[in-house]
C-alpha cells in the first residue's frame, strides 16, 4: 500500500514538473521573441524591421547611435538620475523602515496606513505637477528624481527584512554605546544587504525607464532629457518622406539600436546583485 501511495506521488511529481517546465518554456519563448526581434533590426538594413534574424547585416546603425552626442548627452542624465537617485532613495527608505520597524515608534500604524494609501491612491497628476513647480525643480534634473524618492512597495520591502532580524544585534550595539544611527548604518545595514541590493536593482530599473516624468516636468529643456525620453522624441519624430539620406532610410533600425544599447547598462548591473535576489525577493515570507 504504501509503494502504491509513493509511486503515484512520485507520478504527481513528475507530472507537476512536465507542466511546469513547459509552461516556463513558453513563457520565456514569448518573453524573449520581442527581444530578439529588437537586436535583429538593430543589426538589419531598412525595410527589416519584423524579423528573429539580421537581414541585410549592417553597423550603420550602431555607429549612428555612437556617433551622436545627443544620444550620448541623455545617456550621462540617465546615469545621473539613477546613481544619485537610488542613492537618496535607498537611504531614506531604509531610514523609514528602520523606524517603522519599532514596535514602540510613536503613530508607526498610523504612518504605515498613510504610506499604504499611496499604493492604492494619488494626487493625480496635475497636482503633482503643480506640487513640483511651486518647489522651483521643473526644468532641473531633480524633478527626475525627488518626486519618486520614497516608493512604497520597496519600503515595506526593507521594513519586512528589518523586523525578521535578531532583536540581539541592536540590544548588543547598544550595550557598546552605539546610537540609533550607529545601529541602523553600520550594524543593520550590513547584514541587510540582500534585501538593500534587491531594493536599490529595483529602485535604478524605476529611474532608468522613468520618462513620464521627464515629460511632465522638462518641459523644453532638452539638455536635462534622460536616455528614455530621448529615444521616444526620436521614434515620434520619424523621417520625412522626401528625405533620402541614410537616416532616414534606417530610422526604425536606428529606433532598435538605441533601444538595444539603452538596455546594456541594467544587463550590467544585474550580474553583480544576482546573488542578493533570489533572497532580497523572498523578504517576509519566513520568519523565525
Amino acid at each position: 500500500m504504501n509503494r502504491r501511495l509513493g509511486n503515484n506521488r512520485i507520478k504527481e511529481n513528475t507530472l507537476f514538473n512536465i507542466i511546469n517546465v513547459s509552461m516556463l518554456v513558453v513563457i520565456s519563448i514569448i518573453c524573449f521573441l520581442p527581444f530578439m526581434n529588437v537586436i535583429s533590426s538593430a543589426l538589419s538594413t531598412a525595410g527589416f524591421d519584423i524579423n528573429f534574424t539580421p537581414q541585410g547585416t549592417t553597423a550603420f546603425n550602431f555607429m549612428y547611435v555612437f556617433k551622436d552626442p545627443g544620444f550620448w548627452r541623455a545617456l550621462g542624465v540617465s546615469f545621473f538620475v539613477v546613481v544619485v537617485g537610488t542613492l537618496i532613495s535607498v537611504t531614506v527608505m531604509f531610514s523609514a523602515a528602520y523606524a517603522l520597524s519599532k514596535k514602540d515608534f510613536p503613530c508607526r500604524r498610523g504612518l504605515m496606513v498613510f504610506f499604504v494609501i499611496t499604493m492604492i491612491f494619488s494626487g493625480g497628476m496635475v497636482p503633482n505637477y503643480v506640487v513640483v513647480r511651486e518647489l522651483g525643480l521643473t526644468g532641473t534634473p531633480w524633478a527626475l528624481i525627488l518626486p519618486s524618492v520614497v516608493q512604497t512597495y520597496n519600503l515595506i520591502l526593507i521594513k519586512s527584512y528589518l523586523e525578521g532580524l535578531p532583536k540581539e544585534l541592536e540590544e548588543s550595539a547598544g550595550i557598546d554605546g552605539a546610537n540609533s544611527l550607529q545601529t541602523m548604518f553600520r550594524i543593520l545595514l550590513p547584514v541587510s544587504m540582500p534585501c538593500v541590493a534587491s531594493v536599490s536593482l529595483f529602485t535604478a530599473v524605476t529611474f532608468w525607464n522613468n520618462y513620464t516624468s521627464a515629460l511632465l516636468y522638462l518641459g523644453t529643456e532638452e539638455k536635462w532629457y534622460p536616455l528614455s525620453l530621448y529615444i521616444l522624441n526620436y521614434i515620434q519624430t520619424g523621417p520625412d518622406v522626401l528625405d533620402t539620406s541614410m537616416e532616414a532610410i534606417q530610422h526604425a533600425n536606428i529606433e532598435s539600436a538605441m533601444i538595444v544599447v539603452s538596455i546594456i547598462p541594467i544587463l550590467l548591473v544585474y550580474p553583480f546583485v544576482l546573488k542578493y535576489f533570489t533572497k532580497g525577493v523572498t523578504v517576509g515570507a519566513v520568519k523565525g
